[in-house]
């Protein structure tokens, strides 16, 4: 085979990898992955399972908002993201992150999550980092504040979905 033959081959490989690529979201992290995930099952009764919880988290993941710690172990997590879906409306992680960067076993995300509940919309604004362990969440220790949505014009984030 010639190299120009070869070359050419290869090109035709990374364009039908790269449409492909464009064609369905990938995620380029843990985090965003069980984000993605995340957001599919807060629409799906009984999706928030302790084994589903465990694809993602270690046994003794914490979860830490705004300096206090909301949930630490997967039963715990389970519980609190199940209570989360009965009070109704919706939750969404907005995907793909504002920024985001993996750095060692650190996955620094800055993204919104967008919340409607009873016809009201909220928006917040979220910075932190997550830890991970052997490819695992061990922590994630985020800093959330919500957003003035009187302000015009809003973040595209924000802004709710049709």
């Amino acid at each position: 085979m010639t190299r120009m033959k070869a070359l050419g081959l290869m090109l035709a490989g990374l364009s039908l990898s790269l449409t492909a690529a464009s064609a369905s979201p990938r995620h380029e992290d843990v985090l965003s992955e069980m984000f993605a995930w995340w957001n599919q099952a807060f629409k799906s009764p009984g999706a928030f399972t302790e084994n589903a919880f465990r694809r993602y988290f270690t046994e003794d993941a914490a979860i830490v908002l705004n300096g206090k710690e909301s949930s630490k172990g997967i039963p715990a997590l389970t519980a609190q993201f199940k209570r989360i879906q009965s009070e109704g409306g919706s939750v969404e992680i907005v995907l793909p992150f504002r920024e985001g960067f993996q750095s060692g076993d650190k996955i620094f995300t800055y993204h919104f999550i967008r919340i409607e509940r009873n016809g009201v919309h909220q928006c917040l604004r979220v910075m932190g980092y997550a830890l991970m362990r052997h490819g695992r969440i061990a922590l994630v220790n985020l800093l959330r504040i919500p957003e003035d949505l009187s302000v015009t014009p809003i973040e595209r984030e924000c802004q709710p979905r049709d």
